[in-house]
Formats: structure tokens, C-alpha cells, sequence
């Protein structure tokens, strides 16, 4: 597929304060990409060099069809405008590795493979994708190595196979090689340079490039403050520049000396900028072109026959499906179960360790201890009601609050796969939910199991698993309202603000605390605590009558008074 773009550029709205801290104004315009064309044909490797911030990610972000917000300009896919249909054909690898790291490497892309490969085939020819990703990336000597463990020249590796594993046919990069030793960087270059070989569009951000890594692409575009300053062959990069009166020194690398260039002071940047506009050919919008005459060199894009993709508008930006393909690579069911599948095997691991276990046959043989064989006499009727909401508050407590923090840790990685179209959310939560809900009841089981017989609560049995199952039932809501919270409010700070103050309401209405709520409240919030209905039905199956409770001294039973 040949990526052609021309004039795109993008304007962000940033507060006046930030810029200006005496400005009257709200917000300030701010270009992050200024008129920006090119053209990267299949089987090339486009390196996107610059200094930080002069737009090569917002680039990348815009021709991968991300963040379109404040975009203006065109792109063409070989002649046809930008649609849906054609996002699975195009991979866009990003600057974070976002793994679940507990996963070996071959489970990582088989999950992946599983998810995102077409229903028509089958499991097995599904996973011999995976083995041969494996081999093309050279990572069959980690392929069962926690990716946790592996190093991250492995990882990047690692992150493109995921996406390679659609065989798509423009790859986007953004700073593969970053936080990579040279060695490790130049080896993922040479994987990339035989993705280019096999026909494939390739284009990668890159910030320093050495000099071997430098010649290893087909063309690159310099950017400065948002604008082009040089895009063609490497080896022409310094004939231009010295055409403009800026010499390299010998023996120098290339990618360094034209990074000291743009790096240097506001005029210089300003001078090449205006160089680039002047060797055009033609600026309209019928022609993208880039020439140096006295290098002998002329470069020339002209307009696709197809339709104009205009990014300001907005049924282009939303990428609407064409009606005859599936959104999404394989149904519902099939997800649900793959998801399920790995939430549980990362959920195993993330719950069952020996600390927890400590933790809770501890607080259960405290909890036993504090109320402990209690006697069945009028004076241990409100002890055995404390217990009873002690233990229906403590484990959907902590439950809401585990809830609430396993969703942002896993947000990164959900938001990749997304964008990638792997699954609906819906099926990625209901997954999670069924996966956590059996490892979430063990532990609380085993604390009530202990706690409930050591303070002889009720001799019955059925009624020990009736009080057992009104606490694992609050401890599904709570886990859910913490899933909601953490999914919808993206700041954890304010997750965990926000949880406090609603499980300590919901707790403070729950029918222990307050019996007699201002009618105004009480009308109508009690029926919003779940601790209301696991408390209310706890009490009534503790005090239905099959025990007697003996009269003290003192009694203020009106039943006992009387006798």
C-alpha cells in the first residue's frame, strides 16, 4: 500500500496561562504539524527524524487515523480515501510496550493471535501464525520466558509480532529503538528492513539514529517545530544541506549533524524551513513535490485519482465499516471465552500468593477471637449483630478497592488492543468478571469458615451457607462498582476519592450504624446500600426463632421482664 499525504496539519488549543502567564486570553492556538506531504511506497522503510516535540508522533498518530482531533489536510491509502476496512491493514506499533508481563511470550501472541486472526481459520492455522512470527523475529529463544523477564530489545520484538500477526501491510512505529543499546537497536532495524524486503510499508519515528541505522532507510522526513525541512535518501541529506551553505564535517554522522542542525538557534531553523518551501515544484492541491535542483535531484507526488480524504471531515475521521465486513475479527462468544481464559490465568497469579493467604486466616482468627464463642444470652445479641456486618462490609470493602485499582493497571493495554479493534468492551468485562468472581470468593470463604465457627454464630448448616452466600454477593456488587469506577475515572486519585465516599455512605445508610434516618434521606437512600439487604436478611436468618436466647439480669426484653 502506498501512504500519501499532503498539506496535513494540526492545531491544539492550549491554556493562554501556559504560555503567557499575563495573557487575557483562555486558550492559544498551537500548530503541531504545519503543512506536512509525502509519499512512502510498499517495500520502503521511512525513518521520521526531529527533535522532541517537532511532531513526528502527532504525524504518525494522524496518518494511522489516532487522534484526529484539530486535523487538517489529506490522506491517501493507494488512491482511496481513509475508511475502517482498511485498519486491518495497517499496524501501529507504540513507544510503550503495554504487556500483561506475567504472560510468556508465545501465550502473549497466541491470545493475541486468537483475537484478532478472521474466523475462517481455524485455531490451528491460528497458532502456526504464532510459531512463524516467532521465527521472524528471532524470539524463539524467549518464546516461554515471562515478558517480565526478557530484555527490551526483546520486547520491541515482542510488541511488533503482535501486530505483525495480521500480516498487515503498513506498519506505523513510534521510537522503536528507544531506551535500546545500539546492538539491539540496529538488530531491530534489520527486522524492519526485511518486513520492507517482503513488500510492506514501514514508518518509523526515530530521535537519533546512528549512522549505520542512519543509511538503513529508503527515505526520511526531518521535521522542525512542525514543518518539513528535508525529505528524501539519506545519502542526498548532506549534498542539500550543503547547498544551503551548511557543510558537514568529514567523518561526521549524517543523522547527528542534521539533529545539530534543527537543534540550533530560531533563525537558522527558520532559514531551512523556507528553503524546503522554495524547492517545491508546485504547492497546490494537486501536487506534492520536494526539489533540489543543484543536487540534481527532483521529487514529485502527484494528486490519486481516487477521492480526497479530508480529515476535517467527519465521516471519514470516525472511520465507519464497510457494510460487508465484520467489525470485529471473531463473534462474541469466541471472545468471551479467550478473554476469560487469559483473565483467569493472570488473576491466578496476581491473587493466590502465600501473603494473602496470611492475611486472610489471620483477620479471620482475630475477627474469631474478638467475638469469640459467644454464648447464646440476651446480652450477645448486639455482639453477633456487629459481626454479622463486620463481616458482610469487610470483604466487599477490600474487594471494591482491589477492583478499583486492577483496571488502571491493565487500562494501557486494554486501550491498545482496542484501538486495534481485537474485542468489545463489553466482552473484555464480562470476562474479567466471570474469570475474578470464583479466585474473589476462596479467600473470603476460607475467613468466614473460621471466623463464623470459632464465634458460634449458628450451629445450622443451612444457615452458615445462606450467610455465606449474602456476603459473596455483596462481594460481587462491590467488585463491580469498583470495575466501574476505575473504568470510567481515568485520574486514580480520584478512583480512590470517589470509592471512599461511596462505600462510606452506602455503609453509613446500611441499616447498623443509623436505624432512624431523617425521613427526608431515609425515604429513599437506604434502598440504594447493598449492605442494606445482606444485613437485613443476615439478622433475620440469625434471629428466626431456632435459637432461644437466655434473659440476664437487668434485661430490657419486654418478653423477659414479664417472666
Amino acid at each position: 500500500i502506498t501512504v500519501t499525504f499532503h498539506n496535513v496539519s494540526k492545531v491544539i488549543n492550549v491554556p493562554a496561562k501556559m504560555i503567557d502567564p499575563s495573557s487575557k486570553e483562555r486558550f492559544i492556538e498551537r500548530k503541531l504539524l504545519d503543512q506536512v506531504s509525502g509519499q512512502i511506497q510498499p517495500g520502503q522503510l521511512a525513518g521520521l527524524m526531529g527533535p522532541s516535540g517537532c511532531g513526528k508522533t502527532t504525524l504518525l498518530n494522524t496518518l494511522a487515523g489516532r487522534a484526529l482531533n484539530g486535523v487538517t489536510g489529506n490522506v491517501w491509502f493507494n488512491n482511496q480515501s481513509y475508511e475502517r476496512s482498511m485498519k486491518r491493514k495497517l499496524a501501529y506499533v507504540l513507544q510503550q510496550d503495554s504487556f500483561f508481563e506475567q504472560l510468556t511470550v508465545k501465550q502473549q501472541l497466541t491470545y493475541t493471535g486468537l483475537l484478532r486472526l478472521p474466523n475462517h481459520l481455524s485455531r490451528k492455522d491460528k497458532l502456526t501464525q504464532v510459531e512463524q512470527i516467532i521465527d521472524q523475529l528471532r524470539i524463539r529463544g524467549c518464546a516461554n520466558t515471562p515478558i517480565k523477564l526478557i530484555s527490551g530489545g526483546e520486547k520491541k520484538r515482542v510488541n511488533i509480532g503482535t501486530e505483525l500477526l495480521t500480516n498487515p501491510s503498513v506498519i506505523f512505529l513510534d521510537e522503536p529503538t528507544s531506551g535500546l543499546d545500539s546492538t539491539s537497536a540496529v538488530a531491530l532495524i534489520d527486522v524492519l528492513r526485511e518486513l520492507a524486503m517482503q513488500g510492506k510499508t514501514i514508518v518509523t519515528s526515530i530521535h537519533q539514529p546512528s549512522s549505520q541505522i542512519f543509511q538503513s532507510f529508503d527515505q526520511f522526513i526531518l521535521l522542525a517545530d512542525g514543518k518539513t525541512i528535508f525529505m528524501g535518501k539519506p545519502s542526498d541529506a548532506l549534498l542539500y544541506f550543503a547547498t544551503l551553505g551548511h557543510h558537514s564535517p568529514p567523518q561526521y554522522n549524517p543523522a547527528d549533524y542534521v539533529m545539530d542542525l534543527v537543534n540550533q538557534d530560531m533563525k537558522i531553523r527558520e532559514e531551512l524551513k523556507e528553503a524546503y518551501l522554495q524547492n517545491k515544484i508546485n504547492t497546490n492541491v494537486k501536487t506534492i513535490s520536494n526539489q533540489y535542483s543543484t543536487a540534481g535531484r527532483q521529487y514529485l507526488l502527484t494528486e490519486p485519482s481516487g477521492d480526497v480524504a479530508d480529515l476535517t471531515n467527519s465521516d471519514n475521521v470516525n472511520l465507519i465499516p464497510a457494510k460487508h465486513e465484520s467489525k470485529w475479527p471473531i463473534g462474541f462468544l469466541p471472545q468471551l471465552l479467550i478473554l476469560t481464559s487469559r483473565a483467569f490465568r493472570l488473576s491466578g497469579k496476581a491473587q493466590f500468593t502465600r501473603l494473602s493467604f496470611i492475611q486472610a486466616i489471620c483477620i479471620s482468627v482475630v475477627t474469631g477471637l474478638c467475638w469469640l464463642r459467644m454464648d447464646f444470652v440476651e446480652n450477645t445479641i448486639p455482639d453477633r449483630a456487629s459481626f454479622i456486618f463486620f463481616i458482610m462490609a469487610f470483604w466487599p470493602l477490600e474487594t471494591l478497592f482491589s477492583g478499583l485499582l486492577s483496571f488502571p493497571s491493565e487500562r494501557g493495554v486494554i486501550e491498545k488492543e482496542r484501538a486495534s479493534g481485537s474485542y468489545r468492551l463489553s466482552s473484555y468485562f464480562l470476562a474479567k468478571s466471570f474469570a475474578e468472581a470464583p479466585l474473589k470468593f476462596i479467600l473470603p470463604t476460607l475467613y468466614f469458615i473460621i471466623a463464623y465457627w470459632m464465634a458460634n454464630i449458628n450451629n445450622n448448616f443451612g444457615i452458615f451457607l445462606a450467610i455465606l452466600g449474602f456476603q459473596l454477593l455483596s462481594i460481587l456488587v462491590a467488585e463491580s462498582l469498583g470495575l466501574f469506577l476505575g473504568a470510567t475515572l481515568k485520574n486514580l486519585l480520584h478512583g480512590i476519592t470517589a470509592a471512599t465516599i461511596l462505600i462510606m455512605s452506602l455503609m453509613l445508610v446500611g441499616g447498623f450504624y443509623v436505624r432512624n434516618l431523617p425521613h427526608w434521606l431515609g425515604v429513599w437512600i437506604k434502598w440504594v446500600s447493598f449492605f442494606k439487604y445482606s444485613y437485613d436478611a443476615c439478622l433475620q436468618l440469625q434471629f428466626s426463632g431456632r435459637h432461644h436466647y437466655k434473659c440476664v439480669d437487668g434485661t430490657y426484653v419486654p418478653s423477659c421482664r414479664n417472666n
